[in-house]
């Protein structure tokens, strides 16, 4: 992914064939920190895995762990793309999950990543035809396996929110639209839907976690990353709605899968440390302001 590639909204590469995909462009220090990171949590699963005697399972101890961490990377830069350096401490966070608590569910984070990035549209470049439909096929195809049929409408909101914010594309309004008979369809034929019974603790968590995400939208200033195919700024609408979007699949997964749902995959670490980090550089710039 790079920082600010600035190619004035020229298709090239990659970006020929798909708007929503940002390869990792070694060029930038964020992006080879990663790719330095990557192995050397590689070798401490191992090492960590060997050591507590798990030693048959540390490849994929190892693997798992920085398959996680790299996700939880990918999804924070896009979650919140002026916070780079969270993207680092959620990448920490989700390794730790996987080695304490076993996350290693990725599928749904991959979803959700591809939805946040046709609201913010990082790339600078609106959807082609074939991320349309791709992402409609992924999207409810992870709902299926994941028994999270949720998804599917937060990929409605997601197509409608692309077909109505800055530079709409129009023809994600009839996506949208799709997707709500195909929401009916997995419900229909997942007959063991259903919301489960949460703890009050679980409820805490998540209004507090809403009001944390309402606070951040709405005292965000204007971003100062660019998109990696112009020479604008992104917009601070599409950026505040994809941030809900990520938050409303941290929240759809709690409700559907129960408490288990707080630490199977990166999602709520990455939100966690993007709220946090909100807050600490709220702090900070209050200090600085009072003294």
């Amino acid at each position: 992914m790079s920082d600010t590639t600035h190619n004035n909204g020229e298709r090239t590469g990659l970006y020929r064939f798909t708007s929503i995909a940002r390869p990792i462009d070694p060029s930038y220090l964020t992006n080879r920190a990663l790719l330095y990171a990557l192995p050397v949590l590689g070798v401490l699963g191992a090492v960590v895995a060997v050591t507590t005697g798990q030693g048959d399972e540390a490849l994929r101890i190892a693997f798992t762990g920085m398959l996680v961490s790299f996700i939880a990377w990918a999804f924070t830069r896009d979650l919140a793309p002026d916070y780079v350096e969270t993207a680092f401490v959620a990448l920490g966070l989700a390794w730790l999950g996987s080695l304490a608590f076993g996350t290693d569910k990725v599928l749904v984070v991959f979803a959700v990543l591809l939805l946040l990035r046709v609201v913010n549209r990082t790339t600078g470049l609106p959807l082609t035809w074939f991320d349309t439909a791709s992402v409609l096929g992924f999207v409810g195809y992870t709902s299926m396996q994941t028994g999270q049929p949720l998804l599917v409408l937060l990929m409605a909101l997601a197509f409608a929110l692309d077909g109505l914010l800055h530079q709409p594309l129009r023809r994600h309004l009839a996506a949208a639209a799709v997707c709500l008979p195909l929401f009916a369809w997995l419900v229909a034929n997942a007959p063991g839907f259903a919301l489960v019974q949460l703890a009050l603790v679980d409820w805490v968590l998540l209004a507090l976690a809403l009001l944390g995400g309402a606070v951040f939208v709405v005292l965000s200033p204007e971003p100062i990353s660019y998109y990696d195919n112009a020479y604008d700024r992104l917009d601070l609408g599409r950026v505040n709605a994809s941030f809900l979007i990520g938050l409303l699949a941290g929240l759809q997964a709690v409700v559907t899968l129960g408490p288990t749902a707080w630490f199977e995959t990166p999602i709520w670490a990455c939100l966690f440390a993007v709220l946090l980090s909100f807050v600490v550089r709220k702090f900070f710039d209050w200090k600085a302001t009072v003294s």
